[in-house]
């Protein structure tokens, strides 16, 4: 298999908004279907369409990013700042999921790229973290091509169907000023 991705001029980016909550949840239920133990909830669990709506809001420390290629949603990614005063400095990246179909053509790399430049663009955001289960090796891959690097490791953070899976805690530093 060719490691380069076939990287496509027609996909672009945007911020999602409520009004893109129907594609937002039925990306985010295949994510959740197709690969359980990357992410924090199970499908059961996931707010319905109005909740959703409400989730994708901008607001000053979160929003939410889409892969599009048309009117279609390829994937997406959530970037979010601390909340705490002692803690604004640093944003996390979360939910990266592209559809199956739609991979290894420059979604991934267009939504990391561009939440990484909206965190770089926002006022006293100095880093940039996020966790990645052990075994998705591509996902790393990608995220160490940012510049991101692990520095540590939870053991057993999710389990599905009696089998333990371990996270990267990885960490991209953007401004050394304050």
């Amino acid at each position: 298999m060719d490691d380069n991705p076939i990287i496509e001029s027609n996909i672009s980016t945007r911020v999602l908004t409520p009004a893109d909550a129907e594609a937002y949840r039925s990306v985010r239920l295949c994510a959740l279907n197709e690969w359980p133990p990357a992410f924090g909830s199970l499908p059961k669990m996931e707010p319905n369409l109005a909740e959703t709506a409400v989730r994708l809001a901008e607001s000053e420390d979160r929003c939410f990013l889409g892969a599009c290629q048309g009117k279609q949603l390829l994937g997406i990614i959530r970037l979010s700042r601390y909340k705490a005063t002692n803690e604004k400095h640093r944003a996390y990246l979360a939910g990266l999921y592209v559809l199956p179909n739609f991979r290894r053509r420059g979604c991934g790399k267009a939504l990391v790229g561009e939440a990484l430049h909206r965190a770089a663009m926002t006022s006293g955001i100095r880093r940039v973290n996020l966790t990645v289960v052990t075994q998705q090796k591509n996902a790393i891959r990608l995220y160490q091509s940012f510049g991101f690097r692990i520095y540590g490791t939870e053991q057993e953070t999710f389990v599905k169907d009696g089998q333990y899976y371990d996270e990267y805690l990885m960490t991209l530093e953007l401004n050394a000023a304050p």
